[in-house]
């Protein structure tokens, strides 16, 4: 059976996922506030991993993928998701949390590239025009925040979340490859625990930070688990379904939202300082994404997009 969905309807579901993601960044800053980010990063792809493998068991739509591809998939996990997140994570740690979402907005340039590169994807030619214009809305959210916070420390928090950026937009490009061969939940299970699993061993050989543990409060606790659940188990399953549909280059625009939705909690949550820079910047980032994703465009075909229930 197949459901049509239309280019629009997916693209209100990409930017309420980005959104609803932009919670991440305060829910994080909560938990690496109480234990260290080395144990946050095991802790979250643990939960999340377990319960894509324990879906799978209950439904019994397991289906192994070929050993080349698992292999593949565990070491896109362990560099996307784990290594990944080390620099995100550190990156938020030093520069709070609206300074990592201005700066992490830069992700969505990486990633549009890499998609030229790796999928080679052909964007129409409004695609072109709109880049410099996110790009120009990036500069100024960087230039505001450097007003406000330290000019070295937006420097290196920068550099930290671009080579983060880079490992993530490599995960999300190479991902798409696979996506024909290996089922959504199946890649997500394999990568997040793969993820988990590096990330306990250097716990076991390097860090010894288990203890650290009953250091969360509830509110640390609650934090964890909202990330673990909401962010790398339902955020994770729709951004992958909708690659399905949508462009890399396109979906790559909507980190964009997520920076802006994550600096807006970031104010509102720490009363984190906003000023006109970064306000402009905002505007010239929505123009830019807007264009980018072809959200007005009425010419798109619904029979683009169709969903087959069954898989």
């Amino acid at each position: 059976m197949e459901k049509a969905f239309k280019p629009r309807t997916l693209l209100w579901i990409a930017a309420i996922l980005q959104i609803v993601w932009g919670l991440v960044p305060s829910a994080s800053q909560f938990v690496i506030d109480e234990i260290p980010v080395e144990l946050y990063i095991a802790i979250r792809w643990s939960i999340s991993g377990f319960i894509f493998f324990a879906y799978l068991a209950i439904s019994r739509r397991w289906k192994m993928p070929a050993p080349r591809d698992t292999a593949k998939i565990a070491l896109l996990g362990v560099l996307g998701y784990a290594v990944g997140s080390l620099g995100f994570l550190y990156g938020l740690k030093l520069g709070g949390v609206a300074n990592f979402a201005i700066m992490n907005a830069l992700g969505p340039v990486i990633t549009s590239f890499t998609a030229f590169i790796v999928l080679h994807e052909k964007p129409k030619p409004i695609f072109y025009a709109a880049l410099p214009i996110c790009v120009a809305g990036l500069i100024l959210l960087v230039v505001g925040r450097t007003e406000i916070s330290n000019a070295k420390l937006a420097r290196s928090t920068a550099v930290i979340l671009m080579a983060a950026a880079t490992l993530e937009a490599l995960t999300f490009t190479f991902s798409k490859r696979l996506r024909s061969r290996v089922g959504i939940i199946e890649y997500l299970a394999i990568a997040q625990i793969a993820a988990a699993s590096f990330m306990w061993i250097l716990q076991i050989a390097f860090f010894h930070q288990i203890g650290s543990v009953s250091h969360l409060t509830p509110r640390g606790l609650m934090s964890a688990i909202f990330v673990s659940v909401i962010a790398c188990v339902f955020c994770y399953a729709i951004l992958y379904w909708l690659l399905k549909y949508i462009d890399g280059h396109k979906l790559a625009l909507f980190d964009g939202v997520h920076a802006l939705s994550a600096t807006a909690f970031g104010i509102l949550i720490f009363h984190e300082k906003l000023n006109t820079w970064m306000i402009l910047g905002g505007i010239l980032l929505i123009l830019g994404l807007v264009l980018g994703t072809g959200f007005f465009d009425r010419k798109q075909k619904e029979t683009q997009l169709t969903l087959v229930e069954s898989e």
